[in-house]
């Protein structure tokens, strides 16, 4: 069968589609399907009906009884949802009343006498020997047009002005089609055919009455109870009907304009669409009208706001990341985009004082500080929500300089409080919207909650700004016990090498090992001092000699009243990924603790061997004064804490395990009190 693609199939394929779309958002949204069975009966009545005349459209042969039997049941679904709406069911339901046909009996019974007339109308016409056979099918449905204009007129003039919000819109999406059908059947009727063009349509019609439709179902509880329809889709869909409406009248004005303007027909018309597509596109990208749209559309809900809408900008506004804008102007334009605020500035509170922190979409002001005991402050203490800041001028007045920037600005607003627990953080203070607004209890506690969570960003981001400093101070704080402890090395071996220098300044070997020790120290100061101008600077590790380091270690002791051996088990070739200074500087610290450790009769010995999974194991052992197991565990390898006292720094051995593990090493201690210690270093190696 070939399909043939004409404007009556894509209209009510689109329509059966649409409600189709429809139904099943229905039936996913309600919860209380058995309360909303006329708003159901309709979207399945309007279902039915649109496939049957999609049907009529791809060559099959419809009889046009069904399909004015579908059109029927089309009716009397909508006017059973009127009627519903209405509340005509609530009293006396089933009474007749003679003078009211619109009526729910009454309808009734005018929809059963279809139906037989109907199903006898080849009897009727045959007897009557009407020349056209669907002359009585156009006059039921003709019938049902005008009653249906008549049940909304009595709906709308029998519902008191103060419901009517709630019944409005389901009058206009029936009006509407009720007035296109009798249109189309008041023409098909005195001309006894029906005009292609017309009839096709009607599927059209219908989709355009889906936006109303839809807002008439959120408005009225009765109608479709907890069914959650999104504002986005019924704002996109309005706008769309309004631009098409809007395209319409102008190509039926700018017909008109053409009729009548002569030889200019085609120049008049065509300046005349010209200049309405530019009014289409202001009025398109006016953020005030687009505003005042929505905020007419929100009033057809039962909720003013989406709130999840408003809660995933509201987070992404606050939390977005970027160069361009602080938290405190994000904190601004995340609540000001609530009310479609003109702009606003912050104050975060500073010692005893309020200090000016940023502003959006608003020029800088003069006054950058309040004081604590200032009347505003005071004012906002009093307050736990939100006020005008025509509370600002009743209670301060306008005189005080200190307000003049709230009180003499003509689009002065809201002052917004930032609480955190009793404390005021801070406040915001938001300029008018760009639409006339009045607050309600909505509004103002949905304000109210996302400013306690702006408080809590600020006051957590001004925590995290304070540990941050914090930190800085204590690396600062570290760095300079480190480089304390490394000068007091220094001046250990100097003061070492003075108090030798006399007894022997004779000796050729204590001259050079003088002149390496001044060399070795003149080498570290200038790491310090590198180290102080660049704290970040890593040093650059490379592949060293183990020995020569250790052998060098050991001979810097030669002249030392403690006796110091080394007893090598290790390759001479073997190698050790690190920085050369650093290296030499952890293991002396550690000898040099031993060696310390000891009276001037001890004994310090070192021992190298090879370890496990290719490492070398350095073993330092004396028999000094030792140490508690408890230090050992507990605070050895804690800074600051130390057995020498006040002499003491308490970071060499934490600085030099630190450096042992960040080049794959470790360290373990040994040791019992007057008896000795014995600290093992292992270390990877490579060979050469």
């Amino acid at each position: 069968m070939e399909i043939n693609l004409s404007f009556g199939l894509i209209s009510y394929l689109a329509s059966g589609l649409l409600y189709l779309l429809i139904l099943l958002i229905y039936f996913i949204g309600s919860q209380q399907i058995r309360y909303s069975r006329p708003f159901l009966l309709l979207l399945l009545a309007t279902l039915i009906w649109s496939l049957v005349l999609t049907t009529s459209q791809i060559g099959s042969s419809v009889a046009f009884q069904l399909i004015t039997a579908t059109e029927l049941l089309r009716y009397a679904a909508w006017f059973y949802v009127l009627h519903s709406a209405a509340g005509y069911y609530l009293d006396s339901p089933y009474r007749y009343e003679v003078l009211n046909p619109a009526s729910p009996l009454g309808v009734s019974l005018i929809f059963v006498a279809s139906l037989l007339i109907l199903l006898t109308n080849n009897y009727i016409v045959n007897f009557f020997h009407l020349t056209s056979p669907i002359i009585i099918q156009l006059g039921l449905m003709l019938l049902f047009s005008v009653l249906g204009l008549l049940l909304v007129e009595q709906v709308l003039r029998n519902t008191p002005q103060s419901n009517r919000n709630s019944i409005s819109l389901l009058c206009i999406s029936a009006g509407s089609l009720f007035v296109y059908d009798f249109f189309v059947f008041s023409n098909a009727f005195m001309v006894q055919s029906i005009d292609y063009e017309f009839w096709s349509a009607r599927g059209i019609v219908n989709i355009l009455a889906i936006p109303t439709l839809l807002l008439a179902a959120v408005r009225n509880p009765m109608l479709a109870p907890n069914i959650h329809i999104s504002r986005t889709f019924v704002f996109h869909s309005a706008t769309m009907l309004g631009v098409g409406f809007y395209l319409i009248v102008m190509a039926t004005a700018g017909f008109y304009v053409k009729q009548s303007s002569g030889d200019w027909g085609k120049l008049t018309q065509a300046f005349f669409f010209f200049s309405a597509l530019l009014v289409l596109l202001v009025l398109f990208f006016s953020p005030s009208i687009k505003t005042r749209f929505k905020r007419y559309l929100t009033y057809s809900f039962r909720n003013k706001y989406d709130y999840r809408d408003e809660w995933n900008r509201f987070s992404k506004t606050l939390l977005m990341l970027t160069n361009n804008s602080s938290i405190f102007t994000r904190s601004i334009q995340a609540i000001g985009q609530i009310v479609d605020s003109q702009g606003g500035t912050l104050w975060i509170k500073d010692n005893s004082q309020y200090l000016y922190k940023s502003n959006w979409k608003l020029n800088p002001i003069e006054v950058q500080s309040l004081d604590g005991d200032s009347a505003l402050i005071k004012l906002i203490n009093t307050r736990k929500g939100l006020f005008t800041t025509d509370e600002i001028v009743q209670k301060i007045g306008s005189a005080d300089p200190k307000v003049g920037w709230i009180t003499q600005s003509a689009n002065s607003w809201l002052i917004l409080p930032l609480w955190v627990n009793d404390e005021l953080l801070g406040f915001i203070h938001l300029e008018k919207s760009i639409v006339k607004l009045k607050l309600d209890i909505e509004d103002t506690d949905l304000i109210n909650i996302v400013t306690h969570h702006v408080a809590l960003a600020l006051f957590l981001n001004a925590a995290d700004t304070q540990l941050h400093q914090a930190k800085r101070f204590n690396d600062i704080n570290q760095m300079t016990a480190f480089l304390v402890h490394d000068l007091k090395t220094v001046f250990s071996q100097l003061s070492l090498m003075g108090e030798n220098a006399e007894k022997y300044k004779t000796n050729p070997d204590f001259i050079d090992d003088m002149i390496n020790t001044v060399h070795h120290t003149t080498q570290k100061m200038q790491r310090l001092l590198s180290q102080l101008q660049d704290p970040g600077k890593d040093s650059i590790a490379g592949k060293i000699l183990v020995m020569p380091v250790i052998q060098s270690i050991v001979d810097s002791y030669q002249h030392h009243t403690v006796k110091l051996t080394l007893t090598n088990h290790l390759e001479n070739s073997l190698l050790v990924k690190a920085d050369p200074e650093q290296f030499k500087s952890a293991l002396q610290h550690i000898v040099q603790n031993a060696v310390e450790s000891v009276k001037k009769s001890g004994l310090v010995s070192i021992i190298t061997q090879p370890a496990d999974n290719n490492c070398i194991e350095i073993i330092i052992e004396d028999n000094g004064k030792g140490m508690s197991q408890k230090f050992v565990s507990e605070g050895l390898f804690e800074p600051f804490k130390s057995t020498k006292g006040v002499s003491g720094m308490g970071v060499g051995v934490y600085q030099c395990r630190e450096y042992l593990r960040s080049i794959q090493g470790d360290i373990r201690v040994k040791s019992q009190q007057n008896v000795g210690t014995c600290f093992t270093i292992k270390f990877p190696f490579y060979y050469e």
